[in-house]
């Protein structure tokens, strides 16, 4: 799978990626960029994590769905939210904790990868429950 960094955002060293499959678009991700020693990683490293991330599954899923019947029901009972309507506290306090979650999720893997830590404290050993 190929990959463009098609958006960088410095404030939050973020990047975003566009995935590509024999030319083919696949998906655009956010991708924050894991900070080692307090330096973004970069070359070599940073292309390993890219490639790490890459949705591999995606290719299969839309294969899946080119065939699949049934989701025109699953349309008729979204609801979006409107473009007007402003997000309640509620749900910007429910955003903002999942991020928070997702990047913690992040560095523990990050922080693994690099040694830093020996296993990743996010991940619930299913055994041990």
């Amino acid at each position: 799978m190929d990959y463009q960094i098609i958006r960088t955002t410095p404030e939050i060293g973020q990047i975003e990626v566009l995935y590509k499959q024999d030319g083919q678009p696949i998906a655009v991700f956010a991708i924050d960029v894991p900070i080692v020693d307090g330096a973004y990683i970069t070359g070599e490293v940073l292309d390993a994590e890219i490639l790490h991330r890459a949705p591999t599954w995606l290719v299969e899923r839309k294969q899946a769905a080119v065939s699949a019947t049934g989701f025109e029901q699953i349309v008729a009972i979204a609801q979006p939210i409107s473009a007007n309507e402003p997000e309640t506290a509620e749900q910007q306090a429910n955003k903002a904790m999942w991020e928070q979650a997702a990047y913690e999720q992040k560095l523990a893997k990050a922080l693994v990868k690099f040694g830093v830590l020996s296993e990743d404290p996010t991940t619930i050993n299913i055994a041990n429950l």
